[in-house]
């Protein structure tokens, strides 16, 4: 029954991991080909659009098949990664791309894009190449249509946006599925896919290519800062129990508590509402889904540098929702 209920919540799931890397907290600015301008702010269940004529519209998710897809039956948007179509009515749909002017809290890059043919991928078949210039290194993602990135590279920041298999260092990161930006000299790769609600993310020095940490963040970052060498990141944590806070919520809160290093007295969140709608589904269940484990979601302040990382627990709101 677990399997059944949560089908759907996979399906969009999926959807919400294929919009653009920037997409879950950030006014994204696209280019038209016909000249005009689009910005969009992506959700799990809307989009919002700022039309060319200033006003704004709120498009409701639909199922597609793969990548996204907004519509309100006048209003559609469907792209995938850094791409999208904009219609309006019957009008043909017009392509526009990423303009490459928001990247949340991450440094400026100069964002180019380079159709490569099958000799130039290295998988003979076409493919594209993106490139995020920064002042003293370039990130790198090949694209082949296809979930995740075909290759990833911290790359020279001179010379063309090409793949050059002498000087590129890939990344080999089963964690890094996408480009995501870049702080100073630290360099973000997100994943390909979530988990249990989060979206899991790595993070390499691009000036060895060591790789520094790794985790997995509810939304996006709320906080980016470098002092020096080292960097400041706030965000939520999505942390998997291995208990269920509604099955046992004494013991299971203790476990939480100290495995997260929460103060004793702090208050964890209500479960039930996250539980209550797969119980409704099959009451005869009741018992075994309040026992399946809780996923929690919570404020963390992070410190990293190249030799090491630590974070604590901050201040802030907590939400607890079933594993999936």
């Amino acid at each position: 029954m677990r399997e059944t209920f949560y089908a759907g919540l996979a399906v969009a799931a999926t959807a919400l991991f294929l919009l653009p890397a920037e997409s879950r907290a950030a006014d994204i600015k696209y280019a038209c080909e016909n000249g005009t301008a689009l910005t969009v702010s992506f959700s799990e269940a809307t989009a919002e659009i700022t039309i060319p004529d200033g006003s704004k519209v709120s498009l409701p998710q639909q199922q597609a098949a793969s990548g996204f897809w907004y519509s309100d039956g006048r209003y559609e948007i469907r792209g995938k990664g850094e791409e999208l179509q904009f219609a309006i009515g019957r009008m043909a749909p017009v392509i526009c791309r990423n303009a490459g002017e928001v990247t949340g809290q991450f440094d400026r890059a100069t964002r180019a894009e380079v159709q490569l043919a099958e000799k130039d991928t290295g998988f003979d078949m076409k493919g594209k190449l993106t490139c995020l210039r920064y002042p003293n290194f370039a990130l790198k993602e090949l694209d082949l249509g296809e979930k995740g990135a075909a290759g990833l590279f911290i790359a020279s920041s001179a010379g063309p946006c090409q793949l050059n298999s002498t000087l590129d260092r890939k990344i080999k990161d089963d964690t890094a599925g996408y480009l995501w930006g870049a702080v100073g000299p630290y360099a973000f790769f997100r994943g390909a896919d979530g988990w249990n609600g989060g979206m899991p993310f790595v993070v390499y020095d691009a000036r060895t290519g060591t790789r520094l940490m790794d985790d997995v963040i509810a939304g996006e970052f709320t906080g980016l800062s470098l002092a020096g060498e080292e960097l400041t990141l706030r965000y939520r944590r999505t942390f998997a129990a291995s208990c269920s806070l509604l099955a046992a919520p004494d013991a299971c809160a203790a476990t939480i508590r100290k495995e997260l290093g929460l103060a004793a007295d702090r208050p964890l969140p209500d479960c039930r509402p996250a539980y209550q709608p797969a119980i409704d589904a099959d009451p005869n269940a009741a018992r075994d889904i309040e026992a399946w484990p809780s996923v929690i979601d919570y404020p963390v302040e992070r410190k990293l540098s190249a030799s090491g990382t630590s974070f604590v627990a901050a201040d802030g709101d907590l939400t607890c929702r079933p594993a999936m």
